[in-house]
């Protein structure tokens, strides 16, 4: 009987799978192990290791082996057994030394699949329960240590149908001399078809029913309130959001590397985000003077990820920030719309030439509302920002490196004011750019804007339609014509109002991940500004 310390390398939580079989000792120096989806919105993957036959070991029943201590919920251990199988079996988990191995372990033992041996003795506790037929080491050779390398490769996404045969090339002659460039050239292989599995997997999910719990957002929130007061000037800035968004995300990763010593050699996350925005910026200001309200995180809430402990845990959630830019010099009431829709936004990171990154992106109606008492001016702009954000933190082979990596959609509105009020009112521009799509990848033929108008039964309103054009993904400004718009009744104003819409798909990441990308490594999905229109009010 042998008393071991374990440091648990990779795990699930759920042992129970068709996929894993017990009953089939691991002494091939390859073992696969399936994370099974609980549910249907359980996540999936399957975790392949591999290595020189004495560097893998198993001690499960099928390998010779009986558990008599073990918890079943931790991650680091001592735990002790006893050999009840063949001594020929048992020997081989001694063969060039426990210590420093890989082993398997049994189901209920731990959260892991699999444990690094990091110290073997025989304890003084020798007594083994009745049931148990075992046959005893006298003493263990602490220096035969294991000598090579553990190497390991994930698949998995946090939703059904990631599990499966990793196709790898696991022969130790391919890893060493002319050879280790078809092994390289078969890492990098497996990560191109896991990445365009996922991608598949993703396809099918977004015709079929969801698998996944939305994310729903609806909040009001104070981005600036501020006012000073000095007889006889009194001035005030408030600015309030008012955010609605709802949100579908997926997450796939594909990752080569070796559990001894601790590295990842390849690397590919792969996210897939469907998201509606609704959201308005309303302003009331008295007030000269410049501010930028910095990012301020409005929402956030955790989504389903990924979990192999030890080896590599991916912790997704979702976030709306807003943030708001301004250089004004007037006394008025405006309300500024934010809405746009995107379509399976799909992000490979880090970049891969091979696998991009595409989605399809829509700018929805952007209307604009002002208010003013008579003989005030309003000059200036203002620049009105909502964010959602993907953010998956990454934890790799215990804790060896983190980092985040993150997929900002950035929606703004741009309000330039040059107006002068006569009369005590409201004045409505509705714009509704509602065919203003534009897909990431491919590009089609832009039409020019027109601005047209249409009265509404109010008297006091008139709306503006700016009809939206198909444009290409160049980042260039499309121009509309410009047209003059007077406002009936009490609400009159003279002057020009320029209104825009942008949105920058980006991604990046904070922290180094084995050389792999680090703080500079960015994608830019999407970058596009849109003229809505330029209307001139007389105030006549």
């Amino acid at each position: 009987m042998v008393f071991h310390s374990f440091i648990l390398i990779s795990a699930v939580v759920s042992l129970a799978s068709a996929a894993n079989d017990w009953s089939k000792p691991c002494f091939s120096g390859v073992c696969e192990y399936d994370l099974p989806a609980t549910s249907d919105s359980g996540a999936s993957g399957t975790l392949k290791i591999w290595g020189d036959e004495n560097s893998i070991g198993d001690v499960t029943v099928a390998g010779g082996w009986t558990i008599l201590e073990c918890s079943p919920d931790a991650l680091n251990q001592d735990i002790r057994l006893v050999c009840s199988g063949s001594t020929e079996d048992c020997d081989r988990l001694h063969t060039s030394g426990p210590e420093g191995k890989v082993v398997r372990l049994p189901e209920n033992c731990g959260q892991n699949a699999f444990a690094v041996i990091t110290k073997a003795w025989v304890p003084e506790d020798q007594s083994i329960p009745a049931d148990v037929a075992a046959t005893l080491f006298e003493s263990i050779d602490t220096s035969r240590r294991m000598k090579g390398s553990v190497s390991f490769a994930i698949r998995a996404a946090n939703i059904p149908g990631a599990a499966g045969e990793i196709d790898i090339p696991t022969d130790p002659q391919e890893r060493r001399g002319m050879n280790s460039r078809v092994y390289q050239r078969g890492l990098f292989d497996f990560i191109g078809k896991a990445i365009q599995a996922l991608q598949n997997l993703n396809n099918i999910d977004s015709k079929n029913s969801v698998k996944l719990p939305a994310v729903n957002v609806d909040k009001q929130f104070n981005l600036v309130d501020e006012s000073i007061s000095c007889p006889p000037v009194n001035a005030r800035l408030k600015i309030d959001v008012d955010a609605k968004a709802h949100a579908l995300a997926t997450i796939g990763v594909a990752v080569t590397g070796t559990m001894l010593p601790p590295k990842i050699d390849t690397f590919a996350l792969l996210t897939n985000l469907n998201a509606e925005l609704d959201g308005t910026i309303n302003v009331q200001a008295g007030v000269t003077g410049t501010l930028d309200s910095g990012k301020v995180q409005i929402f956030q809430v955790g989504i389903p990820g990924l979990d192999f402990p030890g080896i590599l845990t991916l912790g997704p959630s979702f976030q709306v920030n807003a943030q708001a830019k301004a250089a004004l010099d007037l006394d008025v009431g405006l309300s500024v719309g934010i809405n746009y829709k995107n379509d399976n936004a799909e992000l490979v990171f880090p970049p891969n030439s091979k696998q991009a990154s595409k989605g399809a992106f829509n700018v929805g109606d952007t209307p604009l509302k002002l208010s003013a008492s008579p003989g005030v001016n309003a000059t200036g702009s203002l620049e009105a920002h909502l964010i959602p954000s993907l953010t998956v933190g990454l934890s790799a082979l215990g804790g060896v490196v983190d980092a985040k990596v993150f997929l900002d959609l950035d929606a703004s509105a741009t309000l330039k004011l040059g107006l002068e009020a006569e009369a005590v009112g409201v004045v409505i521009v509705d714009s509704k750019p509602a065919a203003a799509a534009v897909d990431a990848e491919v590009a089609v033929r832009r039409e020019s804007t027109r601005i047209m108008r249409r009265h509404k039964k109010h008297p006091k309103t008139e709306e503006v339609v700016a009809p939206t054009s198909t444009v290409d993904a160049i980042p260039v400004m499309a121009t509309p014509d410009v047209r003059e718009v007077s406002t009936d009744g009490s609400a009159k104003f003279g002057g020009c109002v320029e209104l825009g819409a942008g949105l920058d798909v980006n991604a990046g990441a904070n922290a180094d991940f084995f050389g792999l990308f680090n703080q500079g490594t960015s994608v830019n999905l999407f970058s596009k500004k849109f003229e809505l229109f330029k209307v001139r009010f007389l105030n006549n």
